[in-house]
C-alpha cells in the first residue's frame, strides 16, 4: 500500500479529481483501521514528529501515566502533555539515545494498588528524504510480569535452599556417625580401664577434633554459598590480576607436571570486579583442570574481547566430563570426587552472577574441559572503544 501511494503521489499530474478522491478514501479507510487496531491493544502509544509533537495517543495512555485532561491534544508538546516529569525526562533522553544507564521502568499508585509502566521509545526514520525522524512511545503495564518473575524467582531460591538443606544434612550425617561411634569407643575404654591417661584417649580425640573441623568446614561452605555476597566492584585491568594468579598457581602445576599456557590479548578494556572474589573464582577452576589431569596435561588460560564482552577461558587436557555431569556440573552438592562438598562451582556461579556475568562449560570425556567465563565490559569503556575504533580508522584514511 506504501509502495502504491508513492506511486501516486509522483504520477499525481495525471490523475482526475475522481481518483484522487478514491485514492484519499482509501487512505482514511487504512488511517480509521489502524487507529481502530492501536485503540484494542492494550498498551498505550503516542506517536511524535521529530519535535517531540504529537501527532497521535491511544485512549488507553491516559490509564497508564499521568496525562493532562484535554480533548485534542494533537500538535501540542509532548512536555504539555505528559504530567510525570521522571516519565518525560527519560523520553526525552530515550530519543537522543541518552538513556542507556536510565531505568525505563515507573511506579504509580492507582488506588490501593501500586502499578509498574515499562516506557519503550522507538524511532521511525522515513525512507523519503523530505520526512523528518518520528518517534513512536509505548506504554506497557509489567505488574503482572514483574510480579510473576519475582515468584519465580522465589520458587528458584527455596529449590536451591531445598536442594542445599538436604546436601547438609547428608553431609554431616557422616561425621556425626563417626563421633558417635567414638565416643562410644572412648566410653568402653573408660569402662575397661576406669582412667584413661591421654595416650590412651589421643586416637579417640584426634578423630573427634578432625570430624568437628570437617563440620565446621561444611557450615562455613553452606553460610558462603547462601548469604548474601560482599562484593566491591572495582575498574581495573583483568590482564594484571590473571599474571598474578598465574604466578601463584605456576609452582604447584609444575610440581604436578602442568604446563600453563597463558594466551592473553595484548589490549583489553578495564572491566568492575571484585579481585578478591575473582581470583577465588579463577583458582577454584584452575584447581579443578589441575585435578582432572591426574597424568600431567596442559593448562591453558586465554582472554579475549568478543563485542561488549570479555571472555576468559581456562582449558584443560584432562579426562573431560559426559553430557550428564555438564548438565549437573553447579548444582548445590554435586560432585564427582571422592572428597568434596560439591558448592565450589556453585560459589564459583553465584561469583560471576555478583559480576553480572555469566560461566559455560564445554566438555568431552577422554579430550578436556573449557570454562568460559564472561564480563561486561562497563559503558563507559564501550564508548572508549568506540572512539579508538573511529579514531584508528580516520588514521588509516
Amino acid at each position: 500500500m506504501k509502495n502504491f501511494v508513492q506511486r501516486a503521489i509522483q504520477k499525481i499530474d495525471q490523475l482526475d479529481s475522481k481518483q484522487i478522491v478514491e485514492i484519499l478514501k482509501n487512505q482514511a479507510s487504512d488511517a480509521e483501521m489502524l487507529e481502530s487496531v492501536l485503540e484494542s491493544i492494550q498498551d498505550g502509544v503516542i506517536l511524535t514528529d521529530d519535535h517531540m509533537r504529537v501527532h497521535y495517543a491511544n485512549s488507553r495512555c491516559r490509564a497508564l501515566v499521568p496525562m493532562v485532561r484535554l480533548k485534542n491534544i494533537d500538535g501540542l508538546p509532548l512536555s504539555r502533555i505528559i504530567e510525570d516529569e521522571h516519565v518525560l525526562r527519560y523520553i526525552l533522553l530515550a530519543v537522543r539515545d541518552k538513556h542507556q544507564d536510565e531505568n525505563n521502568e515507573f511506579t504509580f499508585q492507582k488506588g490501593s494498588a501500586v502499578q509498574t509502566i515499562a516506557v519503550t521509545v522507538y524511532t521511525y526514520q522515513s525512507s523519503s528524504e523530505r520526512i523528518n525522524a518520528s518517534f513512536v512511545i509505548m506504554f506497557s503495564d509489567v505488574t503482572e510480569h514483574n510480579a510473576n518473575e519475582a515468584r519465580l524467582r522465589r520458587s528458584e531460591n527455596l529449590a536451591s535452599m531445598t536442594t542445599m538443606a538436604a546436601g547438609v544434612a547428608h553431609e554431616i550425617k557422616n561425621p556425626l556417625a563417626a563421633m558417635g561411634i567414638h565416643l562410644q569407643l572412648l566410653r568402653k575404654a573408660f569402662d575397661r580401664k576406669e582412667s584413661l591417661t591421654i595416650d590412651d584417649a589421643e586416637r579417640y580425640l584426634a578423630v573427634l577434633e578432625e570430624e568437628i573441623t570437617r563440620l565446621n568446614s561444611i557450615v562455613v561452605d553452606f553460610l558462603f554459598a547462601v548469604r548474601p555476597m560482599d562484593t566491591r566492584l572495582r575498574l581495573g585491568q583483568i590482564t594484571k590480576t590473571l599474571e598474578d594468579i598465574c604466578s601463584f598457581v605456576e609452582p604447584e602445576l609444575e610440581e604436578n607436571k602442568v604446563s600453563l599456557v597463558r594466551d592473553f590479548a595484548t589490549s583489553l578494556p578495564r572491566l568492575e570486579y571484585d579481585e578478591h572474589l575473582l581470583k577465588q573464582a579463577l583458582l577454584n577452576l584452575i584447581k579443578n583442570a589441575m585435578n582432572a589431569m591426574e597424568n600431567g596435561g596442559k593448562l591453558t588460560l586465554q582472554t579475549l574481547l568478543d563485542g561488549d564482552q570479555v571472555l576468559i577461558r581456562i582449558k584443560d587436557t584432562g579426562i573431560g566430563m559426559s553430557e550428564q555431569t555438564q548438565q549437573k556440573i553447579f548444582e548445590p552438592y554435586f560432585t564427582t570426587k571422592a572428597t568434596g562438598t560439591g558448592l565450589g562451582l556453585t560459589v564459583v556461579y553465584k561469583i560471576l552472577k555478583e559480576h553480572k556475568g555469566d560461566i559455560t562449560i564445554h566438555s568431552r570425556l577422554g579430550e578436556g574441559t573449557t570454562f568460559t567465563l564472561s564480563f561486561p565490559v562497563p559503558k563507559s569503556e564501550r564508548l572508549a572503544l568506540k572512539w579508538e575504533s573511529v579514531t584508528e580508522a580516520d588514521y588509516e584514511a
